[in-house]
């Protein structure tokens, strides 16, 4: 098994990040040396251990495997906030396939790829692999899926050097962990782009990521609430999902148009679905700071209005006429 799948690229590192953002997300290294201690004083053959950040937070997903077994995963866990989250893994689970790990981009979506090959056969199995928060699952597929795209920068530990006289041994496992350089590369700074509405200028903020425009969805429906654009923005608690309704007006919950932009302190790909008068629809959002944010030319797509980008003035046309 690879220890380390490919080296990561250090400068991706936002410098907008406030020392209290990077405080948070380097403190979970010593709960993981406490968690991992328990498992393997529970049971010395829980001892292969693999962190990867499946979520692009900055603090990876440690997963417990069984030595010798073929398959289960006996432990997984990350960190939120200043706790240690349990992570759902269902039991069908290949283990070994997180130990290879290949990270593919398809226009801003990143597909994480596991490469596993079964012990008393030749044949290379292939496993989508998606976390959501809360729960892991693998979906198999065939290299043909994503061969097309273009494969990113990635790390991915493994280890399975833990034990001293069949017992944990504390500084190996720190050691382990301490090593592991995995970084946000979910960066995401301010926009200096201004916007405007069928040639007025409106006041929204928004964030560029990976050199496009994110705006938060419900801003955007704000300031197109008067407009043939408009729709309206809900959460469904049966789908779990955005629900968006267009040629409805907006309705107003409070907090529009006032999001402070200071820093983009927590970035990550948002998991929930997003349905369009009732049709599901692929579309890749980003939760920052608490709040959903589209690109500009996804809502326009999705909603039906034309968008434009002036270089002159630094501008984004929005026309809804």
């Amino acid at each position: 098994m690879k220890k380390i799948i490919s080296a990561i690229i250090a400068t991706a590192m936002m410098f907008t990040l406030c020392v209290t953002s990077t405080f948070a997300a380097e403190s979970w290294r010593e709960a993981f040396v406490t968690r991992l201690m328990k498992i393997m004083s529970s049971d010395p053959s829980y001892n292969q251990v693999v962190l990867t950040d499946l979520d692009r937070n900055g603090i990876p997903e440690a997963f417990v495997m069984r030595d010798g077994m073929d398959g289960g995963i006996s432990a997984a866990f990350t960190m939120k906030g200043n706790t240690i989250s349990n992570i759902d893994v269902p039991n069908n689970i290949i283990g070994t396939c997180l130990s290879d790990i290949t990270v593919y981009q398809d226009g801003g979506r990143y597909i994480f790829v596991g490469r596993e090959v079964p012990r008393y056969s030749s044949v290379i199995n292939f496993y989508k692999l998606m976390f959501d928060g809360q729960t892991f699952s693998t979906e198999k597929i065939l290299k043909s899926y994503v061969s097309s795209y273009q494969t990113v920068p990635y790390v991915d530990m493994y280890g399975n050097d833990f034990l001293t006289n069949g017992y944990p041994n504390r500084a190996k496992i720190k050691d382990f962990v301490d090593r592991y350089e995995g970084i946000n590369t979910l960066t995401a700074t301010n926009s200096n782009a201004k916007l405007s509405v069928n040639g007025v200028d409106v006041e929204v903020s928004g964030y560029s990521v990976n050199d496009s425009n994110y705006y938060k969805i419900r801003d955007i429906a704000m300031v197109l609430r008067t407009t043939n654009a408009r729709f309206d923005v809900a959460w469904d608690e049966n789908l779990s999902a955005i629900a968006i309704s267009t040629g409805v007006k907006y309705t107003i919950v409070g907090g529009e148009l006032n999001s402070d932009h200071s820093a983009a302190l927590n970035v990550d790909q948002n998991t929930a679905p997003v349905y369009v008068d009732g049709e599901e629809k692929e579309v890749l959002s980003y939760n920052i700071n608490g709040n959903t944010y589209f690109k500009i030319r996804d809502i326009a797509d999705m909603v039906g209005f034309d968008v434009d980008w002036d270089g002159d003035t630094q501008t984004v046309v929005i026309r809804t006429n």
